[in-house]
């Protein structure tokens, strides 16, 4: 259900825990997310404070109320808004301001998905740019987000689960991921936003709420 993109567009397996060095505990012991997706181990979020565990837990209760079995191409946000790898940070503030989106994935020439580009990816970009002494939206055309762009690329199937989705999130302490169809082009994102919107649109939201 899950896979890794790695910078030259190759997907390879994605296994719970090693997805970036985050130093976060893992979900479960088992080899594989597509593992968890299909068999659910016990899971209990840490007891401090987040708002990926919030959102985890309300997926559980939502999951053991709805009727039926939602999938990523049930929730996912499509068509998505990308930016090619050499847009400057100026044009990747425009459209971060036209869309309010804080996750953008990043494309290559050839259309290929290399990486994803965060709000505070961009801040980190601009806070640079300040303290190299050139700052202003004419010093931001003329720098590429390259160097910003965060990769490899955590990418869901179509048929990812809704509560395999939220507890990828969860672990990896990532706020958005992308979708990918069978032949690796991207349909669709899902955020935070975009489970909490399915969440309480559910007619019998009240009752487990």
């Amino acid at each position: 259900m899950f896979a890794i993109f790695e910078i030259g567009g190759s997907p390879t397996s994605y296994v719970p825990g090693v997805f970036r060095d985050r130093k976060v505990a893992k979900i479960s012991k088992a080899s594989s997310v597509e593992a968890v997706g299909h068999k659910e181990q016990p899971f209990h979020p840490q007891s401090r404070s987040s708002s990926q565990a919030e959102l985890y837990e309300q997926v559980q209760a939502f999951s053991q109320s709805a009727s039926t079995s939602l999938v990523a191409r049930d929730i996912m946000s499509s068509p998505v808004a990308t930016l090619p790898l050499t847009a400057s940070l100026a044009q990747a503030w425009e459209l971060v301001k036209g869309t309010r989106l804080h996750h953008i994935p990043i494309q290559s020439r050839e259309g290929t998905l290399v990486g994803m580009l965060s709000d505070r990816d961009l801040s980190r970009g601009t806070i640079d740019s300040i303290l190299a002494g050139k700052s202003g939206s004419a010093y931001l055309d003329h720098v590429t987000i390259e160097p910003y762009v965060s990769h490899p690329v955590l990418v869901a199937t179509l048929d990812a689960t809704l509560q395999a989705i939220a507890r990828v999130l969860l672990e990896e302490r990532i706020g958005a991921i992308p979708v990918v169809s069978p032949d690796k082009e991207l349909v669709g994102m899902i955020s935070r936003s975009d489970i909490l919107r399915v969440i309480v649109s559910h007619p019998n939201f009240e009752q487990w709420a």
